[in-house]
């Protein structure tokens, strides 16, 4: 296991990796596309084919694993501290840029997804769901499938909510 005390890293590069052009959108509307739907039903594989250019990751997982480089590692485990520095930083710029988002949850809690949808919409972002299911069977198919490298919105979430809710009421402090 990794030892956390020899863990480096140079801040920019790692927050450089969510960030393109194509996110970027001009003075349109602010989109913040949210992927729900139930454990293991394919949100991240939609994600990544329907959204992989023209948004900004919010991502624990994608953060996570680029920390990881590689080494297998409990989720957040040793690297929980630079993994919520990275998606805070993250949720900050995207939305201090008015840059498109998308990100994945469960969505079992009513009240955490609309404060979170609230949180968006306050800040000028249009939110637009994208509801992914399956069949039962397939689901628990892809659920023995899934590789270390693999890890549920269902523990991602909270970090998610967390980055863009953070980063959402310093846009309204600031009067943004």
């Amino acid at each position: 296991m990794a030892d956390p005390d020899a863990f480096s890293m140079n801040v920019n590069e790692e927050l450089d990796r969510f960030f393109e052009e194509s996110s970027c959108n001009g003075d349109a509307v602010p989109v913040m596309i949210l992927i729900m739907g139930p454990v293991a039903v394919g949100k991240t594989r939609l994600r990544k084919e329907r959204y992989a250019t023209g948004y900004v990751v919010v991502d624990a997982v994608e953060v996570f694993l680029n920390l990881s480089r590689g080494e297998y590692l409990p989720f957040p485990g040793p690297l929980e501290e630079p993994m919520n520095l990275i998606g805070a930083l993250v949720a900050d710029r995207a939305l201090e840029e008015r840059r498109n988002i998308v990100t994945e949850i469960i969505g079992a809690d009513y009240d955490e997804t609309k404060a979170l949808i609230d949180a968006m919409t306050a800040i000028g972002y249009h939110v637009e769901f994208v509801y992914v299911s399956c069949d039962f069977e397939q689901a628990v198919k892809w659920n023995l499938e899934r590789g270390d490298a693999c890890v549920s919105a269902y523990y991602a979430e909270p970090f998610h909510r967390a980055w863009l809710l953070q980063a959402a009421a310093g846009i309204m402090n600031r009067g943004g």
